[in-house]
C-alpha cells in the first residue's frame, strides 16, 4: 500500500495549500494507446510494472472515490492527453495546476497554466511557469514538443535523432528555431557528423513528435470532459467524512488517522511521582484504566514513591506502560482507577519499587513488555510477573497492522476517537495509553480465544517475550579492532576500484551521483541507456546488471557499491553501535514480520551480506566472552522439509528421508536427467525453483533471478510440478481453503488473512494467492524456531548451564558457551531443536564451533 499511502498524503498536501475549486485524477487505461499504433515500440523499453504496485492502481481510484475527488481514463489515451485536455478548458476560465512527476506536461504550461513537478520524495515539488522554461532551456512552452522529437525520450522510448542528446538538440533549436526549420536546414548544418544524423533521422523526428504531442482537444470526442461542474471540489474535514476515515483504517494509514483535527480526548488524571515525604493531597480521581476516556478529567498532583509502592504491593496487580522516557501505570485505589508517571531515575533508586516489579506473584498487564523488560534491565532492575502483553496480543490477531500502539488499538477496538500525539505530553501519552490497557486486553483475550489463537499466544509468544529480552541483554562481543581493519581493507578496496572507473571513464567524477555518473555512461562513453527517469538516465542496480557483461565499467560501479556499502553500513556502521561493555545489543523485533518470523534492528543482522566473502568476514568481529566459545546450530533447509510436510508430497518426502541433495533431486526431476549425472548449473537453477516455490515466485521473478526468459521460468515451474504431485494440489487446495475461510494459518495456527482471495481484481487475487502459498510454510519454520529457542532456554536453565543464547539469525541460533559446557550444548541443541516439532520427515540440524562467528567448524 505504500504507492497509495504516498498518494494520499501528496494529495492531502496539495489540497490543503492550493485549495482548489476543482480536481481531476488521470489514469492510463492501459499501455496500448493511438501512440502504439503509430510506433508499436512506445514505451516498449519499460520494466514490467512490480507485481507489488499493480494492485494499488486500483486502491488509488478508491482513494480518490473517498476523497469525493473525480478520476478519468480512457481508453487509446493515456492521462497526459486527459490532463492537457483539461487544462486547456480549465485555463479558459481560471489558472491551473499540474501535478505531475513527468516533463512531458512542460508543452501545457501557458499564462494561466503551470506544471507542479514532483522531485525527490512525494512532498518535495517545484513550480514550473513560463519564465522558468525559459530560463532553463531557452525554450517556449509550445517547443518543448520539438526538443523532445530531436533528443528522443528514453523512458518512453520515443526515438529521436540518433546521437542527437538534449544539448545538441537545445543547439540546434537555438539556430533555427523549430524542428521544420532544423530538418529544411539539415544540409547547412556545419559539422558533418551531426549533418549526417539530422538527415538520417528526418523520418524518426516526425514520427517522434507525433509520439511526443500530447492530445489537448479529446472532448471532441469525449464531450463529458468539456463539462467541468464534474470536478468540482468541495473540501471535508476529514472527522466529517466517514468513509475515508474507514478507508484508512482499513489501510492502516495510521498516521494519517493522526491527523484527523478532533477534540482533544482528556487524558487519565496523571500523579506525578516522587520521593518526597509528603503524604499526597486528597483527591477524588473520576476514571482511570475503565472509563471513557471523553469524561475522564485531567488533573496533576504529587505522590509518594514508598506510598505507592505500598498501594501496588496491595493490589497485586497493575498495568504498566513505557512512553519513550515515561513510566505510566495503572492501579486500583479504594476502588478507583488512577494512574500515575513515575520518573524512570527515581523509580530505579526507591527498594520498594524494584521489589514490586520483580515479585513475580505481583501481575503486571503491559504493552511491549520485552521492552520494558530490558529497559529496566539497563537500570538494573528486574521485572517479573508480566501477565499480559496487549501489543503481541493484537499482533497475533492482525500480523499486518503494522502498528500496535494503545490509542491505534483503541479506535479499531473500542470505538475510540484518533489521538493525535502532538496534541499531547510524553508524561500525557504514557497515562493515557496505560488507561487503555485494561479494557483492551480483555478485548483482544477474548478475539484470541474465538479465533484459537490463545495457545499460541500463552504458550509461544509471551515466554518467548522474556527469552528474547534476555538475549537482548547479553548482547554480544564486538571487536572494534576487527572492524577498523576490515574499514582499512575495504578503503583500498574502494580506492583501487575509483581508480579503475576513472580510468575507463576517462576522467574523475563523483561515482556516488546517479547523475554523473549517467553522463559519463550515457553522453561521454556513448553506451546505450537502458532507461531514462524524470531527473536523467536510470544508473540503477538492474540497469548496471544488464550492462556488466559488455561494459566493464557498469560492473566496477556495482563493485564499488558493494565495497561502499559494506565499509559504511557495517565496518565503520557498526562500531557505533557497539556499547560501553564493549557489546553490541540488537533489538529483536517479534511483531514486524506477516509470517512470525523474527527479525532485528539496531543492527539488522538479517542483512548482514553473507553471499561474499568480504560480507561473510564482518562476522570475525562478533565473539564469545573472554575464554569463552561461540556455538552456532542451524536448521537445515528447514522450510522445504516443512513444504513436504504440508503438502504430503511422496517423492520429496523420501528424498529427505533417504538424505539425497533435494536441489539435485529437483533438478533431475526438471532436467530429465539421472540425479548423478546433474551438473553444478542445473543444481543451482533447481534451487532457485525449490525456493522460489517456497516464496511464491512467478515466472517472471524466476527468470529475472535466473537470467533466462520467461518461457524458460515458466517451463521450469511447470516440470517441477509435475514431479511433484503433492505440491502441486498443496498450491492449488491452499488457495480454496484460503478462500472458504479468509485466511490460511501455519502447522501451530498462526493466522494470517488475506481478504483479497476472493477480490475481482486479477493483481490483488494473484498477490494473495502467492502469499496463501508461502505464509503457512515460512510462518510453520518460523513457529518452529521459536518453539525450539523456548525448549533450549529451558534446558539451558533446568540444567543448571552458564551458556547463553545470543542471536537468532534466519534459521540459526548462536549461542556463548564456556568450553566445558561444549559437549552438553552441543547434544541439547541437537536434541531439542531436532524435535521441537513432528514432520513427517527429520529435521536435521548443522552445528558449528568456534571462537568467533566467521572461523568456525562443524562438528
Amino acid at each position: 500500500t505504500n504507492a497509495v499511502y504516498g498518494l494520499a498524503i501528496m494529495m492531502n498536501k496539495v489540497l490543503e495549500n492550493e485549495k482548489p475549486a476543482r480536481v481531476a485524477i488521470c489514469f492510463d487505461k492501459s499501455r496500448i494507446t493511438f501512440r502504439t499504433a503509430i510506433f508499436e515500440d512506445y514505451k516498449g523499453g519499460r520494466s514490467a510494472t512490480p507485481d507489488e504496485l499493480k494492485p494499488q492502481f486500483d486502491l488509488a481510484k478508491v482513494l480518490m472515490d473517498k476523497m469525493n475527488i473525480t478520476w478519468e481514463e480512457i481508453e487509446n489515451y493515456e492521462a497526459d492527453d486527459i490532463i492537457g485536455t483539461l487544462a486547456r478548458l480549465g485555463s479558459e476560465h481560471d489558472d491551473v495546476i499540474i501535478l505531475t512527476g513527468d516533463r512531458d506536461s512542460f508543452q501545457l504550461i501557458n499564462e494561466h497554466t503551470k506544471v507542479m513537478l514532483t522531485k525527490k520524495g512525494i512532498t518535495n515539488t517545484e513550480i514550473w511557469d513560463k519564465d522558468r522554461l525559459l530560463e532553463h532551456y531557452g525554450l517556449p512552452p509550445e517547443k518543448m514538443i520539438d526538443l523532445k522529437s530531436l533528443m528522443g525520450d528514453a523512458s518512453d522510448n520515443i526515438p529521436g535523432i540518433a546521437g542527437v542528446g538534449e544539448k545538441t538538440a537545445l543547439k540546434l533549436l537555438k539556430e533555427y528555431d523549430n524542428l521544420d526549420n532544423v530538418l529544411a536546414n539539415a544540409e547547412n548544418i556545419k559539422a558533418k557528423g551531426l549533418r549526417t544524423k539530422v538527415i538520417n533521422g528526418r523520418e524518426s523526428a516526425l514520427m517522434s513528435r507525433k509520439l511526443a504531442v500530447i492530445d489537448r482537444h479529446m472532448e471532441e470526442k469525449f464531450p463529458q470532459l468539456a463539462d467541468l461542474g464534474r470536478y468540482d471540489y468541495q473540501d471535508i474535514p476529514l472527522q466529517e467524512n466517514q468513509k475515508l476515515v474507514d478507508f484508512y483504517k482499513e489501510m492502516n494509514f495510521v498516521s494519517l488517522l493522526k491527523a484527523t483535527p478532533k477534540a482533544k480526548p482528556a487524558v487519565p488524571k496523571v500523579a506525578s511521582v516522587s520521593q518526597n515525604e509528603e503524604k499526597p493531597n486528597d483527591h477524588d480521581f473520576a476514571g482511570g484504566l475503565f472509563a471513557d476516556l471523553a469524561e475522564i478529567p485531567v488533573a496533576q498532583t504529587d505522590l509518594n514513591l514508598q506510598e505507592l509502592a505500598n498501594t501496588l504491593a496491595k493490589c497485586g496487580k497493575f498495568a504498566v506502560c513505557l512512553y519513550k522516557n515515561s513510566l505510566a501505570v495503572g492501579y486500583d485505589k479504594a476502588g478507583e482507577n488512577d494512574v500515575a508517571v513515575i520518573d524512570m531515575a527515581e523509580l530505579s533508586a526507591c527498594e520498594p519499587m524494584r521489589q514490586i516489579f520483580a515479585d513475580a506473584k505481583i501481575k503486571k498487564l503491559t504493552y511491549q513488555g520485552k521492552v520494558l523488560r530490558v529497559k529496566l534491565g539497563q537500570l538494573g532492575m528486574d521485572l517479573q510477573g508480566i501477565a499480559d502483553d496487549v501489543e503481541l496480543m493484537a499482533y497475533l490477531l492482525d500480523p499486518t497492522a503494522g502498528t500496535y500502539s494503545p490509542h491505534v488499538l483503541a479506535v479499531k477496538y473500542l470505538g475510540s476517537d484518533v489521538v493525535n500525539e502532538k496534541d499531547y505530553s510524553e508524561q500525557e501519552l504514557a497515562a493515557l495509553s496505560v488507561s487503555l490497557l485494561n479494557q483492551l486486553a480483555e478485548v483482544l483475550r477474548q478475539k484470541l480465544v474465538d479465533l484459537a489463537l490463545d495457545k499460541l499466544y500463552s504458550e509461544m509468544e509471551m515466554p518467548l517475550s522474556l527469552v528474547l529480552a534476555d538475549m537482548e541483554m547479553n548482547g554480544i562481543f564486538v571487536d572494534k579492532k576487527v572492524l577498523q581493519d576490515i574499514d582499512l581493507e575495504l578503503s583500498a578496496m574502494e580506492a583501487d576500484l575509483t581508480a579503475e572507473i576513472y580510468d575507463l571513464a576517462g576522467r574523475s567524477f563523483n561515482i556516488n551521483s546517479p547523475k554523473q555518473l549517467g553522463e559519463v555512461l550515457f553522453v561521454e562513453m556513448g553506451i546505450p541507456p537502458i532507461k531514462k527517469t524524470k531527473t536523467g538516465f536510470s544508473t540503477n542496480q538492474e540497469v548496471l546488471e544488464q550492462l556488466k557483461a559488455d561494459y566493464p565499467i557498469a560492473d566496477l560501479v556495482l563493485k564499488y557499491r558493494s565495497v561502499s556499502k559494506l565499509r559504511s553500513t557495517y565496518a565503520v556502521g557498526l562500531q557505533g553501535l557497539i556499547g560501553d561493555d564493549g557489546k553490541i545489543h540488537t533489538s529483536f523485533n517479534q511483531t514486524v514480520t506477516a509470517t512470525g518470523r523474527l527479525s532485528s534492528a539496531d543492527p539488522n543482522l538479517q542483512n548482514i551480506p553473507v553471499r561474499e566473502e568480504m560480507g561473510r568476514k564482518l562476522r570475525k568481529a562478533f565473539k564469545p566472552r573472554q575464554g569463552n566459545i561461540l556455538v552456532a546450530a542451524d536448521y537445515s533447509q528447514i522450510e522445504l522439509r516443512v513444504l513436504a510436510h504440508i503438502a504430503d508430497d511422496k517423492v520429496l518426502q523420501k528424498s529427505f528421508i533417504d538424505g539425497e541433495d533435494i536441489h539435485a533431486r529437483t533438478a533431475a526431476e526438471v532436467f530429465g536427467v539421472d540425479i548423478k549425472d546433474v551438473n553444478a548449473e542445473q543444481r543451482r537453477r533447481a534451487k532457485a525453483v525449490n525456493f522460489g516455490i517456497v516464496y511464491g515466485i512467478s515466472e517472471y521473478g524466476l527468470a529475472r533471478d535466473l537470467g533466462i526468459t520467461r518461457a524458460e521460468g515458466k517451463e521450469y515451474i511447470e516440470k517441477y510440478l509435475a514431479g511433484y504431485d503433492g505440491v502441486r494440489f498443496y498450491m492449488k487446495d491452499i488457495v480454496e481453503q484460503g478462500k472458504a475461510k479468509g485466511y490460511v494459518e501455519t502447522l501451530l495456527g498462526r493466522k494470517r488473512w488475506l481478504p483479497d482471495l476472493n477480490n475481482r481484481n486479477y493483481n490483488l487475487r494473484s498477490f494473495a494467492e502467492r502469499t496463501a502459498l508461502n505464509t503457512p510454510i515460512q510462518g510453520t519454520a518460523a513457529d518452529i524456531m521459536k518453539i525450539a529457542m523456548l525448549k533450549v532456554a529451558e534446558r539451558l536453565q533446568a540444567e543448571g548451564l552458564q551458556s547463553k543464547m545470543l542471536l537468532q539469525v534466519h534459521d540459526e541460533l548462536i549461542l556463548d558457551v564456556p568450553p566445558a559446557e561444549k559437549d552438553a550444548v552441543v547434544k541439547l541443541l541437537r536434541e531439542e531443536m531436532e524435535n521441537a516439532y513432528s514432520l513427517a520427515v527429520p529435521m536435521t540440524v548443522d552445528v558449528k564451533v568456534g571462537y568467533d562467528w566467521y572461523n568456525m567448524e562443524k562438528i
